[in-house]
């Protein structure tokens, strides 16, 4: 005869097991709504903060930009730095350096490619709803992903946050195995703001004397 311990104990990972599910199926529910209205949206414009934390350097930095996404093509400012892609060739530019670099868009560093940004959880994460959680007075929902195949990435968690009432992306956390995170804490959001193909292309012609480094 079980004891009332072992009753006890196979009703909390019972309990356990069905909450978890819950908490799946209602952050998978959630996503699939942000992604649903994101992908009907020609474009895309946001203003952020990107703050970079060492942990084991005691290093905090904050800098501010501006992303636009239209298809697979995107621009990305941050301070001196423009990062343009018109879906095949990525180019890198540095206004301090007047110097651009050169590659191709799959060269390997998807960290790079914004236009991810609202579908990367639809294959190799386990998504699970937290709870919910006030940023600057607005609700949000929470919630964490986790790689299905943790071995494979360097960074073990990564966090979202968004806007109940808007549905849209309010803060990603990404949270790296050393103790490096990163925090983009969305400023401004707008969609369907006309693009044209050359926003997304670097024009030497603009930049008189450029040093043009080709990676390709």
């Amino acid at each position: 005869m079980k004891t009332l311990k072992s009753i006890a104990t196979g009703a909390a990972i019972l309990f356990l097991s069905v909450s978890g599910i819950a908490q799946t199926n209602q952050a998978k529910e959630i996503l699939d709504e942000l992604s649903e209205k994101t992908r009907k949206m020609t474009t895309i414009t946001s203003e952020f903060d990107f703050t970079l934390i060492d942990v084991a350097a005691d290093v905090e930095q904050t800098q501010s930009g501006m992303v636009k996404m239209k298809g697979n093509s995107y621009y990305i400012r941050l301070d001196d730095i423009e990062i343009f892609s018109d879906g095949t060739t990525r180019w890198t530019y540095s206004g301090e350096m007047n110097e651009v670099g050169i590659d191709n868009e799959d060269s390997g560093d998807d960290g790079l490619n914004p236009t991810k940004i609202y579908t990367v959880w639809e294959t190799g994460f386990k998504h699970y709803y937290q709870h919910e959680v006030n940023i600057d007075g607005r609700p949000c929902h929470f919630i964490k992903l986790n790689p299905t195949q943790p071995a494979e990435e360097n960074f073990h968690t990564v966090e979202l946050y968004i806007d109940k009432g808007r549905m849209e992306l309010r803060r990603i956390k990404i949270l790296g195995k050393q103790g490096d995170n990163y925090i983009y804490d969305v400023k401004s959001f707008k969609a369907d703001i006309p693009y044209s193909a050359s926003d997304f292309v670097f024009s030497e012609g603009d930049h008189p004397g450029v040093d043009v480094i080709d990676n390709r």
